[in-house]
């Protein structure tokens, strides 16, 4: 949910996976892309890592989508 005890030390705070507009807002590739290409590649805080390894394997970046999708209410 993004709330959790490290977060209020944290700039930006972290988003809440879990709330169905946020859900609603993001496509699955949008997800992919940011896993793979890190947040500053999508307009995003460069805090968010990139993961290159992941770019040839699409079967791990769909099953961390998905999982990122079961975080919803």
């Amino acid at each position: 949910a993004g709330d959790g005890p490290g977060a209020a030390a944290l700039t930006p705070k972290p988003r809440a996976f879990s709330l169905a507009d946020w859900q609603a807002s993001v496509t699955d590739d949008q997800i992919a892309k940011t896993i793979v290409l890190g947040g500053a590649a999508v307009g995003k805080d460069a805090a968010m890592p990139p993961n290159p390894d992941l770019g040839s394997k699409k079967e791990v970046v769909a099953e961390l989508v998905k999982i990122v999708r079961g975080f919803k209410k």
